[in-house]
């Protein structure tokens, strides 16, 4: 409780408020560098490019974050906070921090910025945790896909998955609650929202993980008119490589490792020069997504009063 009290006394310093969007800015240069950095490392050679499919993976990328930015509220919701849709400004401000090494920063923002609405600080972990695990299992059920041989199976096996899982936690979410709220000293009954929402919100990153895999898809029909017939390969391959990429915390963004990832599965189907190039360029485009979001969401508070009232809970 301490840690919290800390945390809840940094959030109403104006001069640690100060702080926070000074390093914020800062990391909207950081991600500018790192967007040039990839640019020439890579660059892409636009004389075949087909800019109205280029055009469209760009819109497809940035609601495939945007969706992903979305589902966050809906968690708060289930546990008890009154977020609305606008809250993924915060999300969009707290994922410049995603290209700090380490995979924490973009989290730990992000609960700091909710805590600055009223949103208790162990609510705010719970929610962060419950996208990771949630987004990152989707991710697995998407990724297998990426097998074609293994993909009905595989679908078969995740809906049975699903059922069983939302069966246990039916039966025993007070007493997972109880347990687990006594090891990580959270309210029981947020961590007990927190597991009856599991089955639904699994189910919202679904349909986010094939948006990024159609928006991937693009970029490389876009590139080098690779064959609709392989729209579900590429929607398995980029879950896959984010799933290696959240893992390598060492890697500001999963950057390198995602991409090599990509490279190794797709490799065979396009050779590994243009694997490369098409790696690098969704990075590019998922980057610079990141960056305009952010930027505008950091901005927003400066064109706009803002309402300060704290939102709560609602318990």
């Amino acid at each position: 409780m301490a840690a919290a009290d800390t945390v809840r006394r940094l959030a109403r310093s104006s001069s640690v408020r100060l702080g926070v969007r000074l390093v914020a800015l800062a990391l909207v240069v950081l991600l500018a560098l790192r967007l040039w950095q990839l640019w020439r490392r890579h660059p892409v050679d636009f004389s075949k490019l087909d800019g109205g499919v280029f055009v469209l993976a760009v819109v497809v990328s940035a609601l495939a974050v945007t969706a992903y930015g979305l589902v966050w509220p809906y968690i708060l919701r289930r546990l008890g906070v009154r977020a609305t849709a606008s809250w993924i400004t915060l999300f969009f401000t707290s994922q410049l921090a995603k290209y700090l090494p380490g995979s924490v920063w973009q989290y730990a923002g992000r609960v700091g910025l909710a805590h600055g609405r009223g949103v208790p600080v162990q609510t705010g972990l719970v929610s962060v945790v419950d996208e990771v695990v949630l987004s990152a299992a989707a991710a697995a059920i998407v990724g297998a896909l990426v097998l074609p041989t293994a993909a009905a199976l595989a679908v078969l096996v995740a809906v049975a998955v699903l059922i069983v899982a939302t069966y246990l936690f039916v039966r025993r979410r007070d007493d997972l609650a109880r347990r687990a709220a006594t090891t990580a000293r959270v309210d029981v009954a947020t961590l007990s929202a927190a597991l009856r929402s599991a089955p639904s919100v699994g189910l919202l990153y679904l349909p986010v993980w094939g948006l990024y895999g159609l928006a991937f898809w693009l970029t490389g029909r876009a590139l080098f008119d690779v064959p609709v017939s392989q729209l579900g390969v590429y929607v398995g391959v980029f879950a896959l490589a984010w799933l290696a990429g959240l893992a390598a915390i060492f890697a500001p963004g999963g950057i390198g490792v995602r991409e090599a990832v990509m490279v190794a599965l797709l490799a065979d189907r396009l050779g590994e020069a243009h694997a490369i190039v098409l790696a690098g360029t969704s990075r590019l485009v998922l980057a610079a997504v990141d960056l305009v979001a952010g930027g505008v969401s950091l901005a927003l508070p400066l064109f706009k009063r803002r309402d300060t009232r704290p939102a709560g809970a609602r318990r």
